[in-house]
């Protein structure tokens, strides 16, 4: 199952559907025990990068996204980036 959630308190735009509401929906069919934060982070960045303002990662947490309009995505991460064979982020540490 998925953990995600939204902090729509920041938003300066007044709509009720905000730029972090939508952005819930490019995470269908994920599970936070399976996604590693730099798989979030590209779904984010491929999806979203003309709405982002910021992305902050933390390991074995999750994912932190900031739009322009003011709110933030928090997406729960759980998973080893790779095997321990070097994969490109951890390069096998």
């Amino acid at each position: 199952m998925l953990q995600i959630s939204t902090d729509n308190s920041g938003n300066t735009m007044g709509g009720r559907t905000t730029l972090a509401d939508l952005a819930q929906f490019s995470f269908n069919d994920r599970d936070s025990q399976t996604m590693n934060i730099y798989q979030a982070d590209d779904i984010l960045r491929r999806d979203w990068r003309d709405e982002l303002v910021d992305v902050e990662m933390e390991y074995a947490l999750g994912v932190s996204a900031t739009f322009k309009d003011g709110t933030k995505l928090h997406v729960a991460a759980w998973a080893d980036c790779c095997d321990g064979s070097g994969c490109k982020h951890c390069r096998g540490y």
